[in-house]
């Protein structure tokens, strides 16, 4: 038996190692030859070699060196919200974390958020948790039920880094089933209590619509084939409407109908009816179909009393960069006209996060030393020393100094300077015995009154000595 037509469930190198060299592993011999004079050294190329080996080896060995060095952190979630606890099979609810990790996680450590069995992610697509300022802090990735975050450079020099994280779940109907269940469940250490409320019985509902699923939790985001389907409700009435009925569909920008998977399928009201197929059990019901990339032309040949009607076909995504795709179709009666839409997002994920810079102290001030104020007048220079030129002409003879006068006798009064007269001074009548005075003390002259002769009579001698040695050198140069 189908499912009611209300249903979603329908839908459901290491590159190779270079050879060895032969040859003993001892550094390259290096050959001397003698030639003209010159010497030629071999050897160099198998260095060279040698050295680009060794080079690669290393660019090689960089990034697993790098790889190595990434952690896997403790739990970080410290938080989790469900936007709702009470939510049907196909539903998709929000669920919000709050992380942190320790101030000494580097670049390339990862932390991962975990689901409950009961739970799945709506979307596997990756998501980034940014900063502030727009920078990617961590990088989320699925990998089955469970998200592992990467932190980027951004923790590089930062403390206290955490934020937050979001993205939508629904329930694990594969473990779980659609029948209704209340269950408790444990995300993040925390226990909560959810409650599924079934796929509803019942009638669908008699008025036109549109809707669409994702065929694959990847969202088209890496499998773009097939990876959206659209439906169509026809309206539904207790007296039907009579046809033909012709539903118009036009697919909006980035999408491309697949025409083999088109199909019509009818219900009736009443409980437990089952699903007819048109295109199988009733291929005369389909008038006319009309399908290319764009779109599709479908006409059928009545709505039946009781009958609930629905269309759905697969498109591929021709730009699965797009975050919104969107479908509009017209139906059409003898009586009546109604236009339906829709649009299809991607279910919403994403995050933030945040980190205080490490502050890097500075050189502690210094007052700065007192400088002398640089002169602003030209600087003083010293004289250069000159030497005294000689003269030109040689010196005159000396001339023998004039026999001083004979000293007056005493009593006679000696000339100081012009004008002055030195008073006499009376001889002494006798001199005392072994009293060892000069006699020129007894004379009574002054020492003042002897200097100029004392001065000319060395002046003599030395104007005799110059005369003597200026003789020898005439003698001397004559010979």
């Amino acid at each position: 038996m189908h499912p009611p037509i209300s249903s979603p469930e329908a839908r459901t190198g290491t590159p190779a190692a270079a050879p060895a060299r032969t040859g003993s592993a001892a550094p390259a011999l290096w050959a001397v030859h003698r030639l003209r004079g010159t010497r030629r050294v071999v050897g160099a190329h198998a260095v060279r070699r040698a050295s680009v080996t060794a080079l690669i080896a290393g660019l090689l060995l960089a990034p697993t060196a790098s790889l190595a060095s990434a952690a896997e952190l403790p739990p970080a979630v410290t938080a989790a919200t469900l936007s709702t606890t009470t939510f049907g099979p196909w539903d998709g609810v929000r669920l919000d974390v709050e992380w942190a990790v320790p101030d000494s996680a580097q670049p390339g450590d990862t932390f991962t958020v975990d689901l409950p069995p009961e739970l799945v992610p709506v979307s596997t697509v990756p998501f980034d948790l940014l900063g502030p300022d727009g920078a990617v802090v961590a990088r989320a990735v699925w990998e089955g039920s469970t998200a592992v975050v990467t932190l980027t450079d951004y923790v590089d020099g930062r403390t206290g880094v955490g934020g937050t994280g979001f993205f939508e779940v629904q329930w694990n109907t594969e473990l779980l089933g659609t029948d209704p269940v209340t269950t408790v469940v444990t995300i993040a250490g925390q226990s909560v209590t959810v409650t599924m409320t079934g796929p509803g019985t019942g009638p669908p509902s008699p008025t036109a619509a549109k809707w669409a699923y994702w065929n694959r939790p990847d969202q088209g985001t890496t499998e773009p084939g097939e990876a959206l389907t659209w439906e169509v409700r026809l309206p539904a009435s207790d007296a039907g409407s009579q046809g033909p009925v012709t539903v118009t569909d036009d697919l909006g920008p980035g999408q491309a109908m697949v025409c083999g998977t088109v199909q019509v399928r009818a219900v009736s009201s009443a409980p437990e009816s089952p699903v007819t197929w048109f295109g199988e059990d009733s291929p005369e019901r389909i008038v006319d179909l009309d399908c290319g990339p764009s779109g599709l032309t479908l006409v059928l040949d009545e709505i039946r009393a009781d009958e609930f009607v629905t269309l759905s076909y697969a498109v591929d995504l021709t730009d699965p960069s797009l975050g919104e795709y969107t479908n509009v179709a017209e139906i059409s009666t003898t009586t009546d006209s109604t236009v339906v839409g829709a649009e299809k997002q991607r279910a919403a994920a994403g995050g933030d996060g945040s980190g205080v810079t490490e502050e890097t102290p500075g050189p502690e001030p210094t007052d700065p030393e007192p400088t002398d104020p640089e002169p602003t007048g030209p600087a003083p220079t010293d004289p250069e020393p000159t030497t005294p030129s000689a003269p030109e002409t040689e010196p005159a003879e000396p001339v023998a100094p004039a026999t001083p006068a004979v000293p007056r006798a005493p009593g006679t009064p000696v000339p100081t300077s012009p004008g002055v007269v030195a008073p006499a001074t009376a001889q002494p009548t006798a001199t005392a015995a072994g009293t060892g005075s000069s006699r020129l003390a007894s004379t009574g002259s002054s020492a003042a009154a002897l200097a100029p002769a004392a001065a000319a009579l060395l002046g003599a001698g030395v104007a005799s000595v110059w005369s003597v040695r200026r003789r020898r050198g005439h003698v001397r140069h004559e010979r």
